[in-house]
């Protein structure tokens, strides 16, 4: 039942109470036992000590109280309110006791304020502490979930609320108290000894304070640790009780040592309280490093997921790119296909050789330029993941060259014209995407100028690459559209609005340089035309050469193995 309570009350599961806890505990009520042979033993009075006695112990419960309070307002377990509610009823209260238990040994006109209010503030002090405990600790287990719920909800409004209503029961008490003193049994006779309704009120709050006690610890394993340490500040009140039945009179040793009890007690629970809180924030720092940690890896990750999401959308755009600009491409060859089988279907009959032969060389034409679409995007495929994997060797420049002469129609080739450099010149870079590079570069120029084509190799002027120049006497490219040439799918409008291509073909010679750690450029030529041009590094005397011998027969293998598809 009690374990139901507590979990509808919000209280924590079992956990083992702290061994410091029980140790106080039975040390407070082992002196208090020790010491009640003794207890009657009178000693000399001093009145300034016991005073500061009092408000020590007030200054201790009411610090409880904070650090109580302060704990509901971060946990908002109402348990935890209930409780700093009792230390703020014993501190509060010790302010008329003291008042009282100052003005009955001042007076000397009568004995109302020693004999009667100052024993029964002392028991609305000691013994309603430990009762109040009790009572909050039912109370709370008692409360329905709503109100339980809407506690937690506005808590500094039922901080106010329940510091307001100890206030008023103090006051309450007090007044009691004071107001019914002519009617109230006095607790203390004129030479100092115990009435018997003091003794049997020291019987009743023996016998509650126990109560109390008792009931808190079968609950103790369902609080918190800061709530725990107040089986102490019970067993103080036990002890004392226990010291006041022992002790018949006053300023007696059992009488100063309950108050000295009560003092060291109030002082111990607030130490722990304070070690409790400073354990309490550091886990806390604890978990706020590990939650920051924890965030700035959450944060890196989801930089790694951003990067990789724009990769997703780059290579998915990319991809739509390639379908998109294909499908438009692709029309007009096999538009000029169609076109002309049906042409050679229909009236072969009629047509001349010199027709028949035009029409063949057109579809020629268009497959090859469907061809070439096929192998640019084949290579794209494979460039654009950046998974371009080059092979250097020294790559001679007059067989690089040659080497795209001969690839070259027998019409092209006529109007190409080609300057080695100086004999011997070689660049370090893989002879295939050497070649792709260089015969895009032709081929453009073959297609897009009218007039002569000079390709030529030389070294730069650093002495550590060679340059490789491809030169026309065109048009040129637009100066708006210079600093797009290398763009992927970029295409610059010609005469009349009609474009050529795919639009990859630079963009692919551009990721083929810089994977043999080369660059391509573009550079107007005076009065017209264009230049493109290709650099790449130079490579050093003693270099392997890209002919290279087998290893069985030693026989020379050619750098470019089997046909190729110019790009």
């Amino acid at each position: 039942m009690l374990v139901e309570q507590a979990s509808a009350a919000g209280w924590p599961d079992d956990t083992p109470v702290n061994r410091n806890v029980w140790v106080y505990s039975v040390a407070i009520l082992a002196t208090a036992l020790v010491i009640v042979p003794i207890a009657d033993f009178r000693l000399t009075i001093h009145l300034s000590l016991i005073i500061a006695f009092f408000i020590l112990i007030a200054v201790a419960d009411l610090l409880t109280a904070h650090l109580l309070l302060q704990q509901f307002l971060a946990g908002g377990r109402p348990a935890t309110l209930g409780l700093s509610s009792a230390y703020l009823y014993a501190s509060v209260t010790m302010v008329p006791y003291v008042f009282a238990f100052n003005r009955g040994q001042r007076s000397t006109t009568g004995t109302t304020w020693t004999e009667v209010c100052v024993p029964w503030l002392f028991f609305a002090v000691f013994t309603g502490f430990p009762v109040m405990v009790a009572v909050q600790h039912w109370v709370v287990a008692a409360l329905p979930a709503r109100l339980i719920a809407r506690a937690r909800k506005r808590r500094r409004t039922a901080a106010a609320v329940a510091t307001v209503a100890v206030i008023t029961l103090v006051i309450a008490v007090t007044g009691i108290i004071v107001g019914a003193a002519d009617r109230l049994p006095p607790f203390w006779q004129s030479g100092g000894m115990q009435t018997p309704a003091a003794r049997w009120m020291g019987c009743a709050a023996l016998l509650a304070t126990a109560a109390s006690l008792l009931t808190v610890i079968r609950g103790l394993r369902h609080r918190p640790p800061v709530e725990r340490w107040v089986v102490v500040a019970m067993s103080s009140s036990l002890a004392t009780t226990i010291l006041y039945l022992a002790a018949p009179y006053r300023f007696t040793i059992g009488w100063y040592a309950a108050r000295i009890a009560l003092l060291i007690s109030a002082w111990v629970v607030l130490l722990a309280l304070l070690s409790e809180t400073a354990n309490l924030y550091r886990r806390l720092s604890a978990a706020h490093d590990d939650l920051d940690r924890a965030h700035r890896e959450l944060s890196r990750r989801a930089e790694r997921l951003t990067v990789v999401n724009l990769d997703l959308e780059a290579a998915g755009t990319w991809k739509s790119d390639v379908i998109a600009t294909l499908s438009h491409e692709i029309n007009q060859p096999l538009a000029v296909i169609s076109a002309c089988t049906e042409e050679l279907t229909h009236e072969w009959d009629t047509l001349t050789d010199d027709e028949r032969r035009a029409a063949a060389q057109g579809l020629g034409r268009r497959v090859n330029q469907l061809l070439d679409m096929a192998a640019q995007l084949l290579a794209l495929c494979h460039a654009e993941p950046g998974e371009i994997h080059a092979n250097p060797a020294a790559l001679p420049v007059e067989q690089a060259l040659n080497h795209v002469m001969d690839n070259l129609s027998r019409q092209a080739r006529t109007r190409v014209t080609a300057t080695y450099g100086p004999p011997g010149t070689a660049v370090w870079a893989d002879p295939i995407h050497t070649h792709e590079v260089l015969t895009n570069f032709v081929t453009n120029a073959v297609k897009y100028s009218p007039g002569e084509i000079h390709v030529s190799a030389d070294v730069d002027d650093t002495g550590d690459g060679v340059l490789f120049t491809v030169s026309d006497e065109g048009n040129g490219v637009p100066p708006d559209f210079v600093a797009h040439l290398f763009d992927r799918f970029a295409q610059a409008e010609r005469s009349g609005g009609a474009r050529t291509g795919v639009g990859f073909g630079l963009y692919l010679s551009k990721l083929l340089a810089e994977a043999n750690r080369g660059q391509v450029w573009y550079e107007d030529v005076v009065p017209h035309g264009g230049r493109f041009v290709l650099r790449l590094p130079r490579a050093r005397p003693g270099s392997g050469t890209a002919a290279s011998r087998d290893p069985v027969d030693g026989a020379a293998t050619d750098p470019f193995p089997g046909p190729r598809k110019i790009v």
